[in-house]
């Protein structure tokens, strides 16, 4: 039995120090180095009990219990402490009551072993020296027992007082001490000369191993799947090691009896064949458990994985969110769940979808793109957990997880998974808390952020496919307004053929009325004749601008194949705002012509530079209204401003707007086809400055320049070859 006793002391030793070495390197707080002093403690009890059961003389065995003792003393001192630390309990004076009566009795333990702490060793078992009880020893061990069943108490409240990842730890420490302190206590069941071997120190490795599991790890595991396999691995291992210690030393004498000297080969070879057994039997009993204990969350999981392979297949961008948050919300079972989507042109994560409840109105729906969160999931490009960075936030006092773990509270979120494509943030999927009150497992993450990354892929394909049909809509009115400029020709001839037979009809009238006022007519007549006349000179007079209406719109649509020639900026000007008044309201701007008239004349294509000029006249127009009326500022009018002067060889022109101007984000885009930021009903193709751009630069050698402020103005500066004098 001494052998089995150094056994469980060896295994104590093995199991705490490597504990000390997982700590040091991964634990920073104060809880961690209270742990680690905890597992020295359990390690100084094993070094004892290991040297304590090969000691052959009486004073190595008790000065070798001496040595036990000192971790036996500080054992439930650390456990106290930590039960502050992890319950938040101010209890500084009882804490220093607790560390002050453990130097008492350590010091009694080494200074006078014969009579106050240990009188003495006695050999129990037929095997090995156990120590015997002084007289303080009895005191010790009333204090001993008080505190650990007040560290206990503390746990018990505290687990209903506190919530998330410490009630998952507080768990873990009630479940876990309860497996230690049995097995540990039946070492003072021996002392106090019951005739029980204390094979509960084997219990005593695995009650350290699970209580540092909880200090240390944030992100849990369910506690029912951690001691169910804690269970199979003890009741599987306990056979497998049983049976050959039974063997070696229960029925010693019987199979000395049948095997002589040999005897020792049926415990080997029971060992050698247990030991081979035991994983594959560990494992399928394992497998079955877990099966069972984890149906539901592997359902989930499946679910959420087959949705993730079918959510490409979605077009509808709204469609597919709302569906998202429903699968979501659904298989998981949690509170709520958002999707945050990324807004370029303002640099946002917006929220678009959102099912189950929500806490309150102090919930944000947009997050910054430069915000803590944000920042810290473009590093990490993984999902976080709130309990997670809360817990961190406390234990290691870092000041820049706060900021994190406040910006996740905002959105109410119990776990925020991005959603990256190249590097690049498209979306946030927020989910709030399980129903069911577990934390969020290792598994689950996985599956997050497998089913973020696929929600990225399918909302971008979503978001491509509506820019598609925007771009299809504007191609088809560019089209229309393409068989509108081939149809000019005719329709201009059709109707300049109405308005010259109305012309001529009006003309004839009025001859006639003008051979009958040669007569002598009545006052009454003379009167009727005067109004008739008027108006039809209303008619001829209308006649004619509508005829120079049709003109304008006929040499307006015409590709210019008459070539390039002189034109005057002046003239050029006109002839824009001859045609751009029938889109706009000129009388709702000022039009400053902020040039010499003496400036030179360019070479160039009359057609086309009108086109350009009716565009900046018209984006120009549209821009100084959406400031009026999103603005409204006091006393704004709208003024576009027209100035010109020659550069060397180059005339150039600028045109100058007061309107709402354009964000820097979208600058680079705006000759970009199809690109447009008019917000209006009668938004634009896009086409305008990209034509702009082609007919300058391509069809005349020249140059165009866009500038804008925001909520300023903008600049368009145009640079055309000087007319050559012949």
């Amino acid at each position: 039995m001494g052998q089995v006793f150094s056994i469980s002391g060896a295994l104590i030793i093995l199991t705490s120090c490597v504990l000390v070495g997982i700590i040091l390197r991964t634990g920073k707080n104060k809880s961690s180095f209270i742990w680690v002093l905890f597992n020295i403690a359990i390690a100084t009890w094993g070094f004892g009990a290991f040297f304590i059961g090969r000691a052959s003389d009486p004073s190595i065995a008790l000065s070798w219990w001496q040595f036990a003792h000192i971790g036996i003393i500080f054992i439930p001192v650390f456990i106290f402490h930590v039960v502050t630390l992890i319950c938040e309990l101010n209890k500084r004076p009882l804490l220093h009551f607790v560390y002050a009566q453990a130097v008492i009795f350590s010091i009694l333990n080494l200074s006078n072993p014969n009579f106050i702490f240990l009188s003495g060793v006695r050999y129990a078992f037929s095997s090995f020296y156990y120590g015997t009880l002084g007289v303080a020893y009895h005191a010790f061990f009333i204090l001993w027992v008080s505190i650990v069943v007040y560290a206990h108490y503390q746990l018990f409240v505290s687990y209903f007082r506190l919530s998330g990842i410490k009630r998952i730890q507080i768990r873990y420490f009630l479940s876990s001490t309860i497996l230690g302190f049995i097995g540990g206590g039946t070492n003072f069941i021996a002392a106090y000369q019951f005739k029980i071997f204390p094979f509960g120190n084997f219990a005593i490795p695995l009650y350290s191993v699970f209580i540092t599991y909880a200090v240390l790890k944030y992100r849990l595991l369910d506690t029912s799947i951690v001691f169910t396999r804690t269970g199979i691995f003890v009741a599987v291992y306990s056979v497998v090691l049983g049976i050959p210690f039974a063997l070696a030393f229960g029925l010693q004498d019987e199979l000395m009896l049948l095997f002589g000297s040999s005897w020792w080969i049926v415990p080997l070879i029971s060992s050698t064949v247990l030991a081979t057994a035991g994983p594959f039997i560990y494992l399928y009993i394992q497998k079955k458990a877990e099966d069972k204990l984890l149906r539901e969350q592997r359902q989930y999981q499946t679910t959420l994985r087959q949705a993730s392979m079918g959510m490409g297949q979605i077009k509808d961008l709204k469609r597919l969110l709302q569906l998202i948050v429903h699968i979501v919300t659904r298989a998981v079972s949690v509170e709520h769940c958002k999707i945050f989507l990324m807004h370029e042109e303002s640099k946002q994560l917006i929220l678009k979808a959102s099912r189950g409840k929500q806490s309150g109105d102090d919930e944000v729906s947009v997050l910054a793109l430069d915000c803590p969160l944000i920042n810290h999931l473009k590093k990490i490009k993984e999902p976080v957990v709130y309990e997670e960075i809360k817990q961190q936030a406390q234990d290691y006092k870092n000041s820049k997880l706060k900021p994190i773990e406040i910006d996740i509270s905002k959105v109410n979120g119990a776990l925020v998974a991005p959603s990256f494509i190249d590097q690049k943030l498209i979306a946030l999927l927020v989910l709030g808390k399980k129903k069911s009150g577990e934390l969020y497992t290792q598994d689950d993450l996985a599956v997050f952020s497998i089913l973020a990354n696929q929600a990225g892929l399918a909302i971008e394909n979503a978001q491509f496919y509506e820019r598609m049909k925007v771009t299809h809509m504007q191609l088809l009115k560019a089209e229309k307004m393409a068989t509108v400029g081939t149809m000019a020709d005719g329709l201009s001839h059709q109707i300049n053929n109405r308005l010259h037979a109305m012309g001529f009809i009006a003309g004839d009238a009025l001859d006639t009325i003008r051979l009958k006022r040669e007569k002598k007519l009545s006052k009454d007549m003379k009167a009727f004749l005067d109004e008739i006349e008027h108006s039809f000179s209303r008619i001829e007079d209308n006649v004619k601008r509508g005829g120079e209406v049709v003109e304008g719109l006929l040499k307006y649509t015409r590709k210019g194949e008459e070539g390039f020639e002189i034109i005057d900026l002046n003239k050029l000007l006109d002839a824009a705002l001859e045609m751009v008044q029938f889109k706009i309201k000129l009388n709702e701007m000022d039009f400053v012509r902020n040039f010499d008239n003496n400036i030179p004349n360019f070479q160039g294509n009359f057609t086309q530079m009108q086109e350009v000029f009716f565009n900046i006249i018209d984006n120009a127009y549209d821009a100084m209204m959406q400031r009026k009326n999103e603005l409204k500022e006091p006393g704004y009018e709208a003024r576009l401003e027209i100035c010109a002067d020659q550069k060397n060889r180059k005339l150039e022109i600028l045109i100058k707007d007061n309107g709402i101007g354009v964000r820097r984000e979208n600058l680079e885009k705006l000759f970009t086809p199809f690109f447009t930021t008019k917000l209006s009903s009668k938004k634009g193709t896009g086409l305008g400055l990209y034509v702009i751009r082609q007919i300058i630069e391509e069809n005349h050698g020249g140059k165009v320049r866009f500038t804008s402020q925001y909520e300023k103005g903008s600049q368009t500066r145009i640079l055309l070859p000087i007319a050559v004098k012949s």
